[in-house]
């Protein structure tokens, strides 16, 4: 009976200890589900795998991209100047540009760094329920790097397709946009984009085999589920109504794949997400709701 009653106490104690757990990480900023998310991905895919990414590149992007928005918060003197939570976002998008880009020399990353954090302050429209900043930052690093800067380029598919890279993303991609309320963005896109590429695949009259591998992969690579669960699903660049926010998505996916699949131009979902991003203070004008907010642990 003892050892029974030593057992149940066990079981009981285990069990309080993960529900405190559960509690806390409830309390916690959800961003901080992005960075360990990001920050693993970047270990594994990205240091790991793609020597074409430096060290160096690396603490330049994160020194480069955390003086920026410290210059810009204290040379506005802004409320939140002293705050940490501030420099969270600015995180996530630093992991984001590293995943990212890639580059011949050493400057291009702090540089996109340096832009990427001042759109935000410098590039902002919308009604004044959700004003916010138009770009997100990790997106225009990517289409700069490809559009615009010599020697560099994306480097968006290191993790291939694997299985377990796969569950990864959309286990932790999942608790985050279900966290900041945006998992309807993730899955409105990944429907719309999956079942775009599997039309195509019939289309051209593919067999099961090799079709259904080829669909796979170009449905749930490390690239795909990225953009759909951190990129796309940002919430103060997409539109603030959820039935808008979906209707935003389905036309992402959609001309993405116009971009990548009839017109055989690549990074379809960087650059369509880019140029999308220009209409949202438009959504927002028309179909008005008070701009998210993350929350602090309180």
């Amino acid at each position: 009976m003892n050892t029974l009653a030593v057992g149940a106490h066990s079981t009981r104690a285990r069990g309080s200890f993960v529900l405190q757990f559960l509690g806390a990480a409830r309390l916690l900023d959800a961003r901080w589900f992005q960075i360990l998310f990001l920050a693993s991905f970047l270990s594994l895919g990205a240091l790991a795998r793609d020597f074409a990414l430096t060290g160096s590149q690396v603490w330049l992007t994160f020194g480069s991209a955390l003086a920026t928005q410290a210059a810009w918060q204290w040379g506005l003197n802004l409320p939140g100047k002293r705050q940490w939570g501030g420099y969270l976002s600015v995180l996530i998008s630093s992991f984001g540009i590293c995943i990212l880009v890639r580059a011949e020399n050493a400057w291009v990353h702090p540089l996109l760094a340096c832009a990427a954090m001042s759109s935000k302050y410098l590039i902002r429209s919308g009604p004044a329920a959700c004003k916010s900043h138009l770009l997100n930052p990790a997106n225009l690093a990517a289409f700069a790097a490809w559009a615009w800067l010599p020697g560099a380029w994306l480097s968006p598919g290191q993790w291939g397709s694997e299985s377990l890279a796969a569950l990864w993303f959309i286990a932790l991609g999942g608790l985050v946009t279900q966290r900041i309320n945006r998992w309807d963005v993730s899955l409105a896109f990944l429907a719309s984009w999956s079942l775009l590429l599997g039309v195509r695949l019939w289309w051209l009259d593919y067999a099961w085999n090799p079709g259904a591998a080829m669909w796979l992969q170009q449905a749930s690579n490390g690239a795909v589920l990225l953009f759909a669960f951190f990129m796309i699903s940002d919430p103060m660049t997409t539109p603030q109504r959820a039935s808008v926010r979906i209707t935003y998505a389905v036309l992402v996916a959609v001309g993405a794949f116009v971009w990548q699949y009839l017109l055989f131009k690549p990074h379809g979902l960087i650059v369509v997400l880019f140029l999308a991003s220009w209409t949202v203070p438009l959504w927002n004008w028309l179909w008005p709701q008070p701009r998210f907010q993350w929350r602090e642990p309180g």
